[in-house]
């Protein structure tokens, strides 16, 4: 995976609340949550004690620096979670002096939004109790304990073209069906491998990876033809789209960005849509789309110089120098693009505070 050349940038890790949570000792047990990433412990949350309901408030902020030229790097944050885990604080007996703790359970929290241009995130992560816990369900049908968590770094880690020209491929266990007498966890640890064959949709990102991109605009072709439904197809509709941009067929690229985004919206998706729409001066609907994708991605410098762009074409220049102002404090790398503001603010006449 391509590292960026940057200075470190803090990755805060929040947990607000949390849910059904129950005790060893008592309705109301105290508990505190411990935060740990890369083999390092973040820090610990205040003691906190449980409602009668189940709910606690931790509002627990803990962080580790992401820095790409040394330290924790754009794999540690594909390859290793952030773990949570839940500790009940005892009440003490008498003449004891050390205090007690007993681990309830554990939450796990994958980074991979970060790796897929977002630069926040809010997940709902199931506590998983360790054997004897209290927080395992006594009969089905019930609740799962869970922790509320919010992820955020102030810029995307990864620029838009890091993102369309990597290889990431995410794979999740879920579950193990059964497993084997001597799969369990008894005497010294072991560790076991699982192999899987990769999907042959693989061949296009090769193809697009390589630059080969008609070959690979023919390989998403068929891929999207015979897919009826698959939850992974979310850089097949990005590159397929980013093709047909480049090519200028810009119907086939709104189709596809449209697909992309009713299946898995992302910064990403609402970009292209707005890009296709701009293209085929659907100035409306382009908006709308750019719109979106700075809702979920504020800090994405293309996104405000193609709002930049339908603002000066609409006529208002109060928001087309606004968004120019973030274009320029962003610092747009496309040069091109630039290059275009620039000339169309020039053909309207506004737009650029400098002038």
């Amino acid at each position: 995976m391509e590292q960026m050349s940057s200075t470190g940038r803090p990755v805060q890790i929040t947990v607000t609340d949390g849910y059904d949570l129950k005790g060893f000792k008592g309705e109301t047990p105290v508990t505190f949550i411990r935060a740990e990433f890369n083999q390092m412990v973040l820090g610990d949350s205040a003691k906190v004690t449980v409602s009668a309901e189940g709910t606690a408030k931790y509002n627990f902020t803990s962080s580790f620096e992401f820095n790409p030229e040394g330290g924790i790097t754009l794999d540690d944050i594909a390859h290793k979670p952030v773990f949570l885990t839940m500790t009940e604080v005892l009440p003490k007996e008498k003449k004891q002096k050390d205090e007690k703790t007993l681990i309830l359970g554990q939450a796990v929290v994958d980074l991979i939004p970060l790796l897929e241009g977002e630069s926040s995130f809010e997940t709902m992560a199931p506590l998983h109790p360790v054997p004897g816990s209290p927080l395992e369900p006594l009969r089905s049908g019930v609740k799962q304990c869970s922790l509320e968590v919010k992820v955020f770094v102030a810029e995307p880690l990864l620029t838009t073209a890091q993102i369309l020209g990597g290889n990431l491929l995410k794979v999740t266990l879920e579950a193990a069906y059964s497993v084997p007498e001597s799969f369990i966890p008894v005497g010294p640890l072991q560790n076991y491998m699982i192999g899987l064959q990769v999907p042959s949709v693989g061949e296009g990102h090769l193809y697009f990876l390589s630059g080969n991109h008609a070959e690979a605009k023919a390989c998403y072709e068929r891929t999207i033809s015979f897919v009826v439904d698959a939850s992974e197809m979310h850089f097949i509709f990005l590159r397929l789209g980013q093709i047909y941009l480049e090519e200028k067929e810009y119907e086939k690229a709104k189709k596809t960005y449209l697909q992309a985004c009713k299946r898995s919206p992302s910064c990403l998706t609402w970009l292209g849509l707005g890009i296709a729409c701009y293209r085929l001066e659907e100035l409306t609907e382009a908006e709308d789309a750019l719109s979106e994708a700075n809702a979920l991605n504020n800090y994405n410098a293309e996104v405000w110089a193609y709002l930049a762009l339908v603002s000066l074409k609409a006529g208002r220049q109060l928001e087309a120098e606004q968004a120019y102002k973030y274009t320029m404090k962003l610092k747009l790398k496309d040069e091109t693009l630039l290059a275009e503001i620039h000339m169309v603010q020039e053909t309207v006449g506004f737009g650029n505070p400098s002038f």
